[in-house]
């Protein structure tokens, strides 16, 4: 498409779009908050992590909008402690998926900013991931096991708070039954 015709044709409906957009976000929002508002605490509590130490603030990945396709897409929540610790609950879209997951699915991830400490936190959540308690789960985990995932399709949006209360459900049994947590409680210390 040429550019003349490109801006003819998004000029028409930009508004719209991004009217729809902002109520996308607003209603993927909706439907996490309170499921994040109850398993926060759990999973705060399960890390050893003070759920008062966190503030929970609206999360989009990318946050701005883009010229370029972007390999993946991500509108949520996350629980933020100083610019140490980001807990994130969030909708995901994956551009190129691996073959054993689809490209939307509901994601919890534990990221630390100290780059030693989330290599170390991912060894030790990796060295867990095969346990043979969690080997017929629905659920898998990615970015060196920091990133809980389960795959959804497009027609399970409704039951967006249902698919991710059943991750975190998932996620916190995982970690709860990690024989090292003490080390990943330490490695998520300030």
């Amino acid at each position: 498409m040429n550019q003349e015709l490109f801006l003819s044709e998004c000029g028409k409906s930009y508004p719209e779009a991004m009217v729809a957009l902002g109520y996308f976000r607003q209603l993927v929002r909706q439907r996490c908050k309170p499921v994040v508002e109850k398993r926060l605490k759990e999973l705060s509590d399960v890390l050893n992590v003070s759920r008062q130490s966190l503030k929970l603030i609206p999360y989009a990945e990318p946050d701005q909008l883009v010229s370029t396709l972007l390999e993946y897409f991500n509108v949520g929540w996350q629980a933020k402690r100083a610019e140490n610790l980001y807990l994130q609950f969030y909708l995901s879209w994956v551009r190129k998926p691996e073959d054993d997951s689809g490209p939307l699915g509901v994601a919890i991830t534990i990221w630390v900013s100290d780059n030693r400490k989330c290599e170390e936190l991912a060894a030790e959540l990796l060295r867990h991931r095969e346990d043979v308690a969690f080997k017929d789960e629905p659920w898998e985990s990615k970015l060196n096991g920091r990133k809980f995932w389960l795959t959804i399709k497009e027609d399970d949006l409704p039951q967006l708070a249902d698919k991710l209360n059943a991750l975190a459900e998932y996620t916190i049994r995982f970690l709860k039954s990690i024989k090292g947590i003490v080390r990943v409680r330490e490695l998520l210390m300030p």
